[in-house]
């Protein structure tokens, strides 16, 4: 564009200098006409052909952030970050009747402001459950949930003191053991019979070992306190000869000392 002014201003430069060279000689001053002042000045403010360009006071966009939609449940859900019991009420006092699992989601149904529990759904199970914060994280609204009360601290079931079995001891001995001689005589000698008695002093024997002359003759049982002895071993024995007839009670536990009684033919 400045060329082009420069081009126009040289061009009125040469027609002014051969107007010059064309007026009459002298030093008459030729004086330009209004006609010539405005064909010079209309020349020098006329526009170039390239149209300028607007400049638009247009402002800076501005950019407005969009918050990210994070997806939040309808209904409040709970997870883990360690296994955690669930359970009838709020501490370890109530029945265990739940778990909720690392990976799994609980939906959350209530909720108690005093001790922080959350009540769930009862996992994989019908019911609700009360859940320990301490290691749950909840997704969701939980300004409207329903405020739940601590429900009464179960009753521990007794449990019956089991009875003290005493320790079997040994029987105690007989007293008093007496024979009622039968002397049967055999030539010379004489068979020993008859009956052997005892008091019997205590009520734990299982029965009653009968001795004769130091040999078990019989076993009988508990409660006994007599027995008929129909032949003493070794007989017949000559006059005079003692046989010895003994009573040893006993029980799983031992025996108790033998008691004897010696009696002989006359």
């Amino acid at each position: 564009m400045f060329r082009k002014f420069l081009t126009l201003i040289t061009s009125i430069f040469l027609v002014t200098a051969l107007s010059a060279c064309n007026l009459p000689s002298g030093d008459t001053e030729t004086t330009p006409t209004p006609d010539d002042i405005a064909l010079t000045v209309t020349a020098i403010s006329a526009p170039s052909d390239t149209p300028i360009p607007a400049v638009l006071d247009t402002a800076t966009p501005s950019f407005t952030s969009t918050p990210e939609l994070t997806s939040t449940p309808a209904v409040p859900q709970v997870t883990v970050s360690v296994n955690t019991n669930c359970r009838t009420g709020p501490s370890t006092q109530y029945d265990l009747i739940g778990a909720l699992l690392v990976g799994q989601v609980g939906t959350v149904v209530g909720k108690n402001s005093q001790t922080g529990y959350w009540i769930i759904n009862n996992p994989g199970k019908t019911g609700t459950c009360w859940l320990f914060n301490g290691y749950a994280t909840v997704s969701g609204n939980t300004a409207n949930l329903q405020e739940y009360s601590i429900p009464p601290t179960p009753t521990p079931s007794s449990t019956p003191t089991p009875t003290a079995t005493p320790t079997l001891s040994i029987p105690a001995s007989v007293n008093n053991p007496t024979m009622a001689m039968v002397c049967i005589p055999v030539g010379p000698n004489f068979n020993h019979t008859g009956t052997l008695s005892w008091e019997d002093k205590s009520n734990n024997e299982d029965g009653f070992n009968i001795y004769v002359n130091g040999a078990l003759l019989a076993s009988i049982p508990a409660n006994s306190t007599s027995y008929n002895v129909a032949l003493a071993p070794g007989s017949p024995f000559m006059a005079g000869i003692a046989s010895i007839f003994g009573v040893e009670a006993f029980n799983a536990a031992g025996k108790a000392p033998i008691k004897t009684v010696a009696k002989a033919c006359p």
